[in-house]
């Protein structure tokens, strides 16, 4: 029986769970011409989100579309690349005519790409030492987006990396061409917060105020528990509903998380049989030991400081004043100051986010296992 809990891949439609309302937003904004900046805690969907507009009838069948993560990129060569990558990947089944056309915008590339006699197709063999001037790859990128012959619409996940290349400008030089073009609508999207709403929200930065916003929260929880029902009744399966509810509340909804557990419950569940809170509390004691090393390892990596108050948020669950005194004295830390430079340290390592609530700012763990491992090992 396949397992409805999808962690890897692309969800298929059936075992998608909700998320309509900004699925009918996403899909009407982009039909407006309007670009959109995405924006969640990590794991919480935008990737499936993003899969999921790609594929409703009246952006799948009128529209290129494509797709790249930016995380592992850490300059303006490596964009360049994964930008070319993605377009070529999305091209080759469309035909040899599609695809001649995107490689004939590539001047700067041309000799580059080798030729597969069998398949009739260029091969794309570029490496990262190929692309010697990548402001003009880069130009001659959005060139073909703009007369690709159907309306793009180009996500950029993990958007936020730009803003680390070495590279003086990168945000300047994409907005000069983004500007400028009518044919494609760019979905910006991440999970570092704090950079993201700098890089759209401040009006000494390029991209201020040129995306329409949207934040990806959780699920509510009568939609995913009922969900989580379903899919195990279709699979000749029970899960209680103190067991669903109990899965949910571990994790206040994260969607990953509890689609994680639930998976792993699943698998380890057959036929006829009824999940109950013990069966769910025996899977994330058993995830929790298998990350362990991981864990220990990242903590591992960090400095005191940063440990310390990493591990003083993840015992708070969201904390709020991280800098004031009564926090500083309740978790033993050494300083406000202290406290503010480790925070913003693990921040840009991602392994802390954030959420308003009004004007305060709630922090938490990022990994919701790490945040379970840390509470249990310190």
């Amino acid at each position: 029986m396949e397992n409805p809990f999808y962690i890897t891949g692309i969800i298929p439609e059936p075992y998608f769970c909700d998320r309509e309302k900004e699925t009918a937003w996403m899909v009407r904004t982009l039909e407006n011409k309007a670009h959109i900046l995405l924006t969640s805690p990590r794991r919480m969907g935008k990737t499936q989100l993003i899969r999921h507009v790609f594929e409703q009838p009246s952006i799948k069948d009128n529209c290129y579309t494509f797709y790249t993560d930016t995380y592992p990129t850490t300059s303006l060569h490596e964009l360049v690349l994964f930008l070319s990558k993605e377009i070529y990947s999305v091209l080759v089944p469309k035909g040899k005519t599609v695809l001649n056309k995107f490689l004939a915008y590539l001047h700067s590339l041309a000799g580059s790409f080798g030729y597969d006699p069998v398949s009739n197709t260029p091969t794309f063999n570029i490496k990262l030492g190929d692309i010697r001037s990548p402001e003009l790859t880069l130009e001659e990128i959005f060139l073909y987006l703009e007369q690709a012959g159907k309306p793009c619409i180009f996500a950029i996940d993990e958007f936020q990396q730009i803003a680390c290349y070495p590279e003086k400008n990168v945000e300047a030089l994409l907005r000069s061409y983004i500007q400028k073009m009518n044919n494609c609508l760019f979905i910006y999207a991440g999970s570092n917060r704090h950079i993201l709403e700098n890089m759209f929200n401040s009006a000494a930065k390029p991209f201020y105020n040129s995306a329409e916003q949207i934040y990806l929260d959780c699920i509510s929880k009568d939609v995913y528990t009922a969900f989580a029902a379903e899919q195990f009744t279709k699979a000749s399966r029970n899960i209680s509903p103190k067991a669903a509810s109990f899965a949910y509340d571990l994790f206040e909804g994260h969607t990953y998380y509890v689609h994680n557990l639930l998976h792993n419950v699943f698998a380890f569940s057959e036929a006829g049989e009824t999940i109950d809170e013990t069966d769910v509390s025996k899977t994330l004691n058993d995830i929790l030991e298998e990350k362990g090393r991981t864990f220990a390892s990242v903590m591992n990596q960090l400095n005191y400081q940063q440990k310390e108050t990493l591990i003083a948020i993840a015992k708070e669950g969201k904390a709020s004043g991280v800098t004031s005194a009564a926090f500083v004295k309740k978790h033993s830390l050494k300083s406000p100051s202290s406290v503010q430079y480790a925070t913003s340290a693990l921040l840009d390592k991602q392994l802390l986010t954030y959420q308003n609530d009004g004007r305060t700012k709630l922090y938490s763990v990022s990994d919701r296992f790490l945040e379970m491992w840390i509470c249990r090992s310190y």
